[in-house]
């Protein structure tokens, strides 16, 4: 497998226009799908040539949008057979392809219309003001997608392990993770009356996924994030595996670097480990009620 990675800083303004532009994708769901816990009806998955809105339900007939960064292009599909496209490529503002996004929405026989406001992102512009994010580098975009492909692999792996109920890996728009979940089943209200927050944390669940970094913390990294979170580990340090993973308090997160990762013999284990030391751990400080039937391994026939 293809050991390469990329720090967030090497490609920060790439990085920043793409997420811009994947919020669109994001928030076309956010409008016409139906709702589902967790915000899970809002989320994009991955292809093996980029990611995918999936089947959102349209006007006259239901479409996708797919972004493929093989091609460089967004490619959107109708039910009748209509499919428009347009190019990606360096010097196409946010402003522009926000453009280019309304027209083939309404191409395609399905326009919508979106909140503009980029969302949980630390430098907040409108999508239809946005001149400032206009680089597109293909080798950089290319090489981001690779590293999804193995994480989603990875978190796969480990969540195939489980019979309880789980979702993803998929990619949430806002904060630019690829993400799965393990559910307990069991009622855990944030309550915090924010509505993003709320809707996310409403069930004691392991949150896993990887995530391409960001300007204060610019390494790509899995993560393990328990919910309700936990800020001490109250002894069990230790049970923390690999030994290059880490749990950082205030984040409330665990934490295995990709580089990490990928510097041992086996990366995929490695990334096995590291999620299931934390579910562990987190086992062990807020125990879930039905955890035995959630583990029950499967038992199907080959």
């Amino acid at each position: 497998m293809d050991k390469k990675f990329l720090n967030y800083t090497d490609w920060q303004q790439t990085a920043d226009t793409v997420h811009m532009y994947l919020q669109m994708l994001g928030k076309v769901k956010l409008v016409r799908c139906h709702q589902r816990p967790e915000w899970a009806h809002v989320r994009l998955y991955l292809s093996i040539e980029g990611l995918s809105t999936g089947i959102i339900p349209g006007d006259d007939s239901p479409f996708e949008i797919q972004a493929d960064f093989m091609k460089h292009m967004i490619i959107f599909r109708n039910g009748n057979g209509k499919t428009v496209h347009f190019d990606l490529h360096d010097g196409l503002s946010v402003a522009e392809f926000y453009k280019q996004f309304m027209k083939s929405l309404e191409e395609i026989g399905s326009p919508t219309t979106i909140n503009v406001r980029a969302q949980e992102f630390y430098d907040p512009v409108d999508f239809d003001k946005d001149t400032k994010h206009h680089h597109y580098n293909r080798e950089a975009v290319h090489l981001w997608h690779q590293n999804h492909l193995f994480a989603h692999e990875a978190l796969r792996g480990f969540l195939s392990r489980f019979r309880g109920k789980v979702d993803g890996p998929a990619y949430y728009f806002g904060t630019m993770d690829l993400t799965g979940i393990v559910y307990s089943g069991e009622s855990a209200p944030f309550g915090m009356n924010k509505p993003i927050s709320d809707h996310a944390f409403d069930e004691r669940y392991f949150e896993c996924g990887f995530w391409p970094g960001d300007p204060n913390y610019p390494r790509p990294a899995f993560y393990g994030l328990p919910y309700p979170f936990i800020s001490d580990l109250r002894g069990n340090d230790h049970l923390i595996r690999p030994a290059m993973a880490i749990f950082k308090p205030g984040k409330k997160e665990f934490f295995l670097t990709l580089e990490d990762a990928l510097a041992y013999d086996d990366p995929f284990d490695a990334v096995r480990q590291f999620l299931q030391s934390s579910f562990d751990i987190m086992q062990k400080i807020h125990p879930w009620q039905h955890l035995d039937w959630i583990t029950t391994p499967l038992t199907y026939a080959n």
